[in-house]
This record gives C-alpha cells, sequence and structure tokens, in this order.
C-alpha cells in the first residue's frame, strides 16, 4: 500500500510542478495566457521542463536533488496560482479527469523499445552530464525525443525511475481537460458547430485508440498534438473574435508546433501550417508588428537546442538525413547514417518485424514502389484498415446520434470550404506514404483528420434541439470514458493473469535485472556493458557496443568510436 501512495504522491506532485512551469512560462512570455485554463498551462509546463531539462543536462546530472529542486519550485507556483487564478470549475474537472485517467498509468507491459533504449536514455541523463557522442551507443540515442529530457526529471528519491513513463500521461491528461473544458464552454454559450463536433471526434478517437500509455512511445504523443493543433486552427477560422484573441490563438500553435517537433523530428514539416493557413491573417492585421519577440526567442532557443542534442548525438543536425551530417570524431559515419535511413524506410514500409523480413534487400525492397503490394499485405489489412473502420464507425455513429436530433437542414448555416485544408493534409499524406507509411509515424492523425473535417463540417449545417443535443453530448463524453477505463481494467486483468502479478503489491512496471560490467574507465568516468543488446536500468553510461572509447574535452566527456 505504501508503494502505491508514493506512487500517486509523486504524480500529483509532477502534475503540480508542470502546470507551475506553466504558469511562470505564461507570466514570462505574455501575461494574457495566465487567462488559460489549466490543461494549456501543463502543456505550456511540459514545454518549459524540456527546455529547462536541456539546458541544465549541460551544467549536471538529473539526480535526487536537482529534481527535487525543480519541482518544489513548480508545486510553489502552483500553489500560488491555485488558491488566486484557478477556478472552483477547473479544479473540479481537474481532479475528476485526473480520477478517470490515473488508471492508464498502472502499466506492466512497457512499450517494445522500453528496455531498449527508453528507459536507458532518460536514465543516463539522471545519472551523468551531458555526454558527447551518445549516438554511438545505439540506434536509440541517436534520434532526439524531449521526452526522454521531460522523463530524466522524474527520477526522484524512493519511487527512482519508475514515472520515467509518466510523460505521456501527462500530454494525455492536459489533452482531455482542454478538449473537455472547450467542450463544455461550446454548450454553455448553445453553439453547436464545426469546431463542436471535431473536438468531439478528436477526442473519441484519442481515448478510444490511443488508451494505452505502454503505447505511446515517442510517437502517440505527437499526433495528440497534432489533433490539439488542428482543432486550435479551426477555431482560429471560425472565430469572430478580435485581433489580440486570434493572435493569442497564433502563438499557442507556435509552442505546440515546437513542442511536437520536439517529440519527434518528422513532424518539423508541419511548420508550413503556419505560412499556409494564417498568411491573411499575417499580412491584412499586421501580425509582426505586434509579434512577441520573448516567445520568438524562446522558440528559437528551442529550436537551437534541439538540432545541438542531435549534434551533439550523432554530427548530424537532423538524424537520419545524410546530408546534414559533419565530420566529427564522435560522428557517426555517413555510410552507416545512410544504411540507417534506407532501414528505417523498409521497416516503416513493412518490409521488416520481428520474426520476419522480406527476401528483396532493403535497398532493392524500398525502391519504385516494389514494396506496395507486400505493404498493403501486411499493414494495410491490418493496423490501417482497422483504424480506417474504427474511425468510419466513430463518424457514422455521431453523425446519425446528432442527425437524429436534428430539426431540419439549415439554408442559414453554411459549410466551411476546407480546400487549402485538404490539400495540405494530402501533401503530409503523400509525404507519410513514400517516405514512412507506419501507423506510428503520423498515420493515425492524417487518415483521421480528413474524415473528423467531413463529417463535423456535414453536422454544423443542421440545427438541433439543443436540449437533446446536450443530453446526448454529455452521454457521449461519459461513455468515452467508460470506454477508455473499462478498456485499461481489462487491460490490466488480462497482463495480470499472463504476468502472474499482483497489482495490488506495487504499482511499478517491470524492469528486467541485468548484470553490467565496466570495460572502460578513468579516475571519474566509466563506460559500462551487458551482455545482451539491452541495458535496462543498468549503470549508465551503458551500451552492448564493445568498440567505444572516450576522453575528457574540458569538463564534458566524448564517447566515439576506435
Amino acid at each position: 500500500m505504501t508503494d502505491h501512495l508514493v506512487f500517486i504522491f509523486y504524480i500529483f506532485f509532477v502534475i503540480f510542478s508542470t502546470i507551475g512551469y506553466g504558469y511562470i512560462f505564461s507570466y514570462i512570455i505574455d501575461r494574457k495566457f495566465l487567462d488559460f485554463n489549466i490543461g494549456y498551462q501543463g502543456l505550456f509546463g511540459f514545454f518549459s521542463l524540456v527546455l529547462l531539462s536541456v539546458v541544465t543536462s549541460f551544467l549536471t546530472s538529473h539526480g535526487y536533488v536537482h529534481n527535487a529542486i525543480v519541482h518544489s519550485i513548480g508545486v510553489l507556483v502552483f500553489i500560488y496560482f491555485f488558491l488566486k487564478k484557478i477556478s472552483y470549475l477547473d479544479k473540479k474537472f481537474f481532479f475528476i479527469l485526473f480520477l478517470v485517467t490515473i488508471i492508464s498509468l498502472y502499466v506492466y507491459k512497457n512499450h517494445d523499445d522500453f528496455s531498449y533504449y527508453h528507459l536507458t536514455y532518460s536514465l543516463n541523463l539522471s545519472e551523468n552530464k551531458f555526454i558527447i557522442g551518445t549516438g554511438n551507443f545505439s540506434h536509440g540515442f541517436r534520434t532526439f525525443s524531449s521526452i526522454f529530457y521531460f522523463n530524466s526529471l522524474l527520477y526522484l528519491p524512493y519511487i527512482k525511475f519508475y514515472l520515467f513513463h509518466a510523460g505521456p500521461f501527462l500530454i494525455l491528461l492536459f489533452f482531455n481537460f482542454i478538449l473537455v473544458t472547450k467542450f463544455l464552454d461550446y454548450l454553455k454559450k448553445k453553439n453547436i458547430c464545426f469546431s463542436f463536433f471535431f473536438i468531439l471526434f478528436s477526442f473519441t478517437f484519442v481515448n478510444v485508440v490511443f488508451y494505452r500509455i505502454a503505447e505511446h512511445g515517442t510517437d502517440r504523443s505527437a499526433q495528440i498534438l497534432v489533433f490539439l493543433i488542428f482543432i486550435i486552427l479551426f477555431e482560429f477560422i471560425e472565430s469572430k473574435k478580435n485581433f489580440e484573441y486570434k493572435k493569442n490563438q497564433i502563438d499557442i500553435i507556435f509552442i505546440l508546433l515546437m513542442l511536437t517537433s520536439s517529440l519527434k523530428a518528422l513532424y518539423y514539416i508541419y511548420l508550413i501550417l503556419i505560412p499556409c493557413i494564417l498568411y491573411k491573417f499575417i499580412l491584412k492585421k499586421k501580425y509582426f508588428k505586434k509579434i512577441n519577440l520573448r516567445l520568438i526567442a524562446i522558440l528559437g532557443i528551442s529550436f537551437f537546442l534541439n538540432i545541438s542534442i542531435n549534434f551533439f548525438n550523432t554530427g548530424c543536425l537532423l538524424y537520419p538525413a545524410s546530408k546534414t551530417c559533419f565530420e566529427t570524431e564522435w560522428s557517426i559515419p555517413k555510410s552507416e547514417v545512410k544504411i540507417m535511413n534506407t532501414h528505417y524506410e523498409w521497416w516503416a514500409k513493412a518490409g521488416g518485424s520481428p520474426g520476419y523480413s522480406h527476401e528483396l534487400k532493403k535497398e532493392d525492397y524500398i525502391k519504385n514502389f516494389v514494396w506496395v503490394n507486400n505493404w498493403f499485405k501486411r499493414h494495410f489489412f491490418n493496423k490501417v484498415s482497422d483504424t480506417l473502420l474504427g474511425i468510419i464507425f466513430i463518424c457514422l455513429l455521431y453523425f446519425f446520434l446528432f442527425k437524429y436530433y436534428s430539426a431540419k437542414k439549415s439554408k442559414l448555416k453554411k459549410k466551411f470550404n476546407f480546400k487549402l485544408i485538404y490539400f495540405l493534409i494530402f501533401i503530409f499524406l503523400i509525404e507519410w506514404f513514400l517516405k514512412h507509411p507506419s501507423m506510428r509515424y503520423g498515420g493515425y492523425v492524417l487518415i483521421a483528420l480528413p474524415l473528423f473535417i467531413y463529417f463535423s463540417n456535414k453536422l454544423s449545417t443542421y440545427n438541433f434541439n439543443f436540449n437533446k443535443a446536450k443530453t446526448l453530448s454529455y452521454f457521449l463524453i461519459f461513455l468515452v470514458f467508460l470506454i477508455f477505463t473499462s478498456r485499461n481494467i481489462l487491460r490490466l486483468n488480462k497482463e495480470i493473469k499472463f504476468y502472474s502479478y499482483n497489482i495490488l503489491s506495487s504499482p511499478f512496471f517491470y524492469v528486467e535485472d541485468v548484470k553490467s560490467e565496466i570495460f572502460k574507465e578513468d579516475k571519474n568516468f566509466k563506460l559500462f556493458t551487458t551482455n545482451n543488446k539491452m541495458c535496462w536500468a543498468a549503470k549508465t553510461p551503458c551500451s552492448y557496443r564493445k568498440d567505444l572509447n572516450f576522453k575528457r574535452f574540458y569538463n564534458y566527456y566524448i564517447v566515439y568510436r576506435e
């Protein structure tokens, strides 16, 4: 029981701290942001803590003392704003959502890559100051993801590394809070519009399909944020409010885009949303005359640090793009970068999986659409088709339910013209299909968006019996949370039986006890290795490679290949 109480205490501790840093961010960047609800503050705080984690990693390890100080500051700020700024309604709904979603954090089976590098990456940051050349440890260390830097701040006394999977949970929690409060606000104003339905579709999809935190890894959190970015974009399009309100929406989109890109570099492509969708507003309203220089500076620093981490890990500004690679002492050889780029594309195109490898060589398989037929058999008629059918089911169910409550089709309500947005989604889909057609690499959101836009636009043209539509809306929100909770309970029960594990004994996830040994050392630095390719929670820095060496460079260590 003690473990459970400590576990929940630390979850609250981290949540309150994250929200607190959100308020610090809002206070510094734009005090108008202080009026946004705690869901937004949570995401601002997540972004801030990632930035703080990256900066301090160059100065010190993220041990108990460092992390306790960081989060204590955040909690104190949260308490101040909790008493002063947060409304009773916000507090009420926040704790309800927490109680609903906490079940998702009780994870026994971790992500497939957890033992390979997720755990070790964050643990290395917890035990060591930044090390140059960590990309040489394993493939997983070469691709920067801010979620590992956030998780390294969750290394705390007693709990140790058993909150390293909490990053995706927080993003889901804050996302849900934002959407539920938006949804209730639309109902309060009796405004059943396009954005209202798009929010409902997005909320349902994320919580029904992405219910399992263990599967989020470095991918699904980014897709959740993409849904939120599009929600804000559509509210921007629909809104008739003043310039300042719309400017704030643009600023939030900037922040979310940078956070999303830091989670997974492939989402940098979404930056084209800004000039393509908001160009009229920027030009006509003279956005740049009132540009927030502090925000631009912070976003610029964040981008610079993301690129720098890539460079110091691999020698590449954007791994595995070989054209961005430089020859340094710690660099991954360009020939190997090209090989890995081919491997990633081969894997995404269903060329291989655990226990399976296509007969053709990787470079031959990915050429000239040779892969398409196999991809359709192994990937489309499995994950893609299942997801597509699920999305269609959600859309049709909600469409007919709400249409049943409609009085008639309104002649006054006009559908929005989303030609530009459809075109952009089409471009994203083409890029996804040609380069990385795996659902985890943005596929979920790209398949869902066109259908959600179409049905939301369709439903927005109807007049509704508001009281009946309101009752239906409340019921659907309740049903989604019920499905979310039920699926997690069933998952837990299944895994408890499979692993003969008693959830009542401990909330901590499974970690294999792997023996490690020192294979290189000097007075102040040691390199560890294990007998297999998984370091798990072995002493860091850990690698299964034994051809590594290191040297001191001022106050840092460079790891390189012999």
